[in-house]
């Protein structure tokens, strides 16, 4: 999994780096979920029970790179 970076302007617009508009194919149109410090883009074709199978995908990345960051810090649990 890769991490990319993306700028919000004043205006309140997003531009999606291209690795990720390819992967959601043609679909122009986005869910976006959101809470206090994260949102979830889901393309409109793409079912709930789908994009939470994804998530789970990104949770499990995250926590390694939890792991790695506290490894490479010395003080791993």
């Amino acid at each position: 999994m890769v991490e990319l970076k993306a700028t919000l302007t004043e205006s309140g617009v997003l531009y999606l780096p291209q690795a990720l508009r390819e992967g959601y194919g043609k679909s122009r149109r986005l869910r976006i979920l959101s809470n206090a410090c994260s949102a979830l883009l889901i393309p409109d074709s793409v079912d709930y029970e789908d994009a939470l199978g994804s998530l789970h995908v990104i949770q499990a990345d995250l926590e390694h790179r939890i792991y790695l960051e506290k490894k490479r810090k010395g003080r791993t649990e």
